[in-house]
């Protein structure tokens, strides 16, 4: 009888150590989990950064590239018309002037 009880004990001890190393597995594996969680989100982060960073650059890039169209545009438009007041100035302010007085 008294060898039964102390299987029956020996049995038991097995079992709660059995159970204890399971629930020692399960918080591991939960922490793995969440470690790797972790790192995947960090990983995703960091390469969208990177993505960030080049499409920038390239916006930038496109940008200053229309910008230096428009300032050639404007730089061409201001020429013409300094080329065509330099030729008509005169006859402008001459004809100005005409016709304030003859009013």
């Amino acid at each position: 009888m008294e060898d039964m009880i102390a299987r029956i004990v020996e049995m038991d001890k097995k079992a709660r150590d059995m159970t204890a190393e399971a629930q020692q597995s399960k918080l591991d594996f939960e922490n793995q989990v969440i470690a790797k969680r972790e790192s995947m989100k960090n990983d995703f982060l960091e390469r969208a950064k990177k993505r960030v960073a080049i499409n920038r650059k390239s916006a930038q890039k496109k940008a200053d590239a229309a910008l230096k169209q428009i300032e050639e545009r404007d730089s061409a438009v201001i020429q013409r018309l300094d080329s065509v007041y330099a030729k008509n100035g005169d006859i402008w302010v001459n004809e100005i002037v005409a016709r304030v007085v003859s009013e």
